[in-house]
């Protein structure tokens, strides 16, 4: 049962601006906590300094903003990292930590120490960190657990008919596409087929980019990535039906071609899923 429940995929810092609303709460809470506060006895440490006090401990929230920035932004894009399990937030919640702790100890820290003084010196600073960090790290994840599991999926249902541009590889207009007209996106390679209606028929058209670069494109629409190979119109979704892999789709207009959701976004399809037929209720 745990290792089912630590294997679920974790969506909630799938999107950028959600790592961005992580990293600017923590950064302005530590500031906050730390100047109003002042736990640890942290005023005595630079009583001496010449700096002024408020500067200093301002700066805590600075730097944290910024190793935050560096891991859930600079390292995300390094490594491709698009969808993290639950067990793989808590990993990356200690990694986040030791990258705090160690950047920390290493800028207000006593470098001078050496040996066990030293291991003493950064336990102390990685557990000051955890404190003062697992509040508003937890306190941003349990807001967008309860804010976005509904009214995403309502803002995107409820989504205008718009122009849908599909740029190529190098950032050029590719095709300019009506909303209502698009289906959906299948990746082969360096090209994505894009199927479309066009005078009553399935059209196809061909253009040299990847899903993932399309996946931050067209963020805004309700398109949505359900396998790494597909992007559904999520409008466009008639019917699902249970498949071996999973979940399966069946859009409108399209009956003959079914759309497999893959582990990672099934969660996700059945929440859509579900709003749709409440909506129509």
């Amino acid at each position: 049962m745990l290792s089912e429940f630590l294997n679920k995929p974790f969506h909630l810092l799938d999107r950028k601006q959600n790592r961005w609303l992580l990293i600017l709460v923590t950064g302005a809470y530590v500031i906050l906590f730390m100047n109003l506060y002042l736990p640890f006895n942290v005023d005595r440490w630079y009583a001496k300094a010449p700096i002024p006090l408020f500067l200093i401990l301002s700066s805590f929230g600075i730097i944290g903003m910024l190793v935050l920035a560096f891991s859930q932004l600079f390292i995300r894009e390094l490594f491709h990292i698009h969808v993290v399990k639950i067990y793989g937030i808590l990993l990356w919640f200690l990694v986040d930590l030791f990258l705090l702790t160690i950047t920390m100890y290493f800028i207000y820290g006593n470098t001078s120490l050496t040996g066990m003084d030293r291991f003493s010196e950064i336990l102390v600073t990685f557990r000051y960190t955890a404190l003062v960090m697992i509040i508003p790290y937890a306190g941003v994840l349990f807001y967008l657990s309860t804010t976005q599991k509904g009214e995403n999926i309502k803002a995107l249902l409820s989504a205008g008919n718009h122009l849908v541009n599909i740029l190529d590889e190098n950032g050029e207009l590719h095709m300019a596409i009506d909303l209502e007209q698009l289906l959906y996106l299948k990746s082969a390679d360096n090209y994505v087929s894009v199927y479309f209606i066009k005078d009553g028929k399935i059209k196809k058209e061909l253009v040299r980019t990847t899903l993932k670069r399309l996946e931050t494109e067209l963020d805004q629409f309700p398109i949505r990535r359900c396998h790494r190979s597909y992007m559904v119109n999520i409008n466009k979704i008639s019917i699902s039906m249970k498949s071996n892999q999973g979940l399966e789709l069946a859009l409108q207009q399209c009956p003959d071609e079914n759309i497999p959701v893959s582990k990672n976004y099934k969660a996700f399809f059945i929440r859509l899923i579900k709003q749709k037929e409440g909506s129509k209720q």
